[in-house]
């Protein structure tokens, strides 16, 4: 199942992407993209051009079209998206961060992770700080460690 959902057929610049397509390829009813959108329950169903849903809608598809491209493929994307806690953004979903508005801190913390080098895993905060307290804890188990 494809993240991109197909663009409502309109005439002239009034052309948008269908909330119950988009729904459909996240696996999430309309009123979960609802209160992402930070928009009225029923507004994916009434009003579907409402211009909060439609930019929330293309922000969430620029980040997973990102997030594809790392690798992965579209599953892993939309898994990540929905799923993954980020430590540098104090553990929000990606998701969470582009109901937030964030999306252009997301999009340079993908470029980021894109200038890695595939075959290394990049350090991060938490791996760091779980060395810490896992070596300290050691230190305390065992005093003969000091």
């Amino acid at each position: 199942m494809s993240c991109t959902p197909r663009i409502i057929p309109a005439t002239g610049n009034d052309a948008g992407i269908d909330p119950r397509d988009f729904a459909r390829s996240l696996g999430i009813g309309l009123r979960h993209l609802a209160e992402y959108a930070n928009v009225a329950p029923e507004t994916p169903v009434l009003k579907p051009r409402d211009a909060r849903l439609q930019r929330y809608m293309r922000d969430a598809r620029a980040v997973l079209d990102c997030a594809a491209r790392l690798g992965g493929g579209r599953a892993a994307a939309r898994d990540w998206f929905r799923h993954m806690p980020l430590a540098v953004f104090a553990y929000r979903t990606a998701e969470e961060m582009v109901s937030e508005g964030r999306v252009g801190e997301l999009l340079r913390y993908l470029a980021g992770v894109a200038c890695w080098d595939a075959r290394a895993a990049p350090p991060t905060r938490d791996a760091d700080a779980a060395f810490v307290i896992s070596a300290q804890a050691r230190r305390d188990d065992n005093p003969s460690m000091a």
